[in-house]
Parts: structure tokens; sequence; C-alpha cells
């Protein structure tokens, strides 16, 4: 019988990238397995001034960054409703256990400025 994944560490991260047309968005944390990681998020809708297209954004949407270059993003998901949604970002790759810093990029609406963040991932 195969078990699931487990995860070798979680980083949390509570990062707010910032809020584009009413929608806030926050890093939650950094799931690290083996050979990928999942970035969870969360966001919120204070006032939106539109609606947005999906609740959560595509994988296209994301640009993630390491030490070593470009970083994969294989897949976005989430779940929610207008209001608030939260989901996870996959990305090929795992900070070494001597910590990191990755530079990340998301367009939460097309056609607005895009959110940026740096995260210094600490070590292991």
């Amino acid at each position: 019988m195969l078990t699931p994944p487990t995860p070798h560490r979680v980083v949390p991260l509570v990062h707010e990238l910032g809020t584009v047309a009413g929608h806030r968005l926050v890093l939650l944390s950094l799931e690290v397995y083996g050979t990928w990681s999942d970035l969870r998020f969360a966001r919120i809708d204070v006032a939106g001034e539109r609606p947005l297209p999906r609740r959560v954004p595509p994988a296209e949407a994301w640009t993630v960054s390491g030490p070593g270059g470009a970083i994969e993003v294989l897949d976005a998901v989430g779940r929610g409703d207008r209001a608030f949604s939260n989901g996870e970002v996959r990305l090929a790759t795992s900070p070494s256990d001597a910590g990191e810093t990755w530079n990340l990029t998301v367009e939460l609406l097309p056609g607005e400025e895009p959110l940026t963040a740096t995260l210094e991932l600490p070590p292991a």
C-alpha cells in the first residue's frame, strides 16, 4: 500500500504581498518535500472593485526564481468563494537545507500591476 508523501518541513511565511483592485494576497507557508514544494496562499476580498476571473491565480500567473534561476511552476489549485479563497502553487524544486532567497511575482488580476515578494527561506 502506498502512503502519501509527507513534507520534510513546513516554513511559516505569513507574508502579505499586497492588494490589487480590492483583492489581498497573503503567502501562508511553504511545504518542503523531497523534490518539490507547495506554496500555500490566501486571497481575501477587501471590497474588490471587480471580480476575479478565477478564485485563485492560475499556474501561468506565477513566476518564481531562486539562486539557480527560474523555478518551474507545475500547478496552481484552490477553493473558495468570492469573499475568500485559498490554494497552493506546486513548484518543481525545494529550497536547500542551508536556506535560500526566492523571488516571486504573481498577476492576481489580468491587466493590473503584479504583486512581488522576496522570500528569505531559513535553513532547515
